[in-house]
């Protein structure tokens, strides 16, 4: 929290990491993480499930976003992450934006969002991103009240590289990838349905 409010003025690197370290960043193209391997194939305008593994409950709400890319040696960007939002088909809440999943609750666990692709976008390395801003901390609500979830909150973010076009499945040649059919936790774990 210090780091990305008091050092970085609010703000992070665009798969994660402290905004302040030189491009490209750990997570990012060109980095050490970022190691070109297309994670799933998707159809355009599919509905897909996303499962995010809650640890630690900070309540507040999840964005994806794609960043459409010519070549793996192109950097995702914040512009780009912003021109493709994704719309979240389940468990959006009232008076929420149609890309906002908000945390119903404070219990720790996977939690399945679905979400929808675009009609129109077609790419063969993309990056899908998660964001996540908490609402754990007590702030200013800028309306002379102070609560919890206002003011300056943590975030979290997350990128995967996919794919999305014509052919759909596991990366690689369909079948090629023997990969359980349900996620395997080393501890017990609550699926939240939404």
């Amino acid at each position: 929290m210090s780091v990305q409010w008091q050092d970085n003025g609010g703000r992070c690197g665009v798969c994660g990491d402290d905004y302040a370290l030189p491009r490209p960043r750990r997570h990012e193209t060109g980095n050490t993480y970022a190691r070109n391997i297309t994670v799933r194939r998707y159809a355009p305008g599919q509905l897909i499930d996303l499962v995010v593994d809650v640890e630690t409950n900070h309540l507040g709400h999840f964005e994806f976003a794609l960043c459409p890319r010519s070549s793996w040696e192109e950097a995702e960007t914040e512009e780009c992450f912003d021109m493709h939002p994704l719309t979240v088909v389940t468990g959006t809440g009232p008076n929420q934006p149609p890309t906002r999943y908000r945390l119903p609750t404070a219990a720790n666990g996977l939690y399945m969002i679905q979400v929808r692709l675009p009609e129109r976008l077609t790419c063969e390395y993309c990056v899908l991103r998660w964001h996540w801003r908490s609402a754990n901390n007590w702030g200013d609500c800028g309306n002379g009240k102070m609560g919890l979830g206002c003011g300056p909150q943590e975030t979290y973010r997350n990128c995967a590289d996919v794919a999305i076009g014509n052919r759909i499945g596991l990366r690689g040649p369909l079948g090629a990838n023997a990969v359980p059919k349900r996620f395997r936790a080393t501890k017990p774990m609550k699926v939240h349905r939404i």
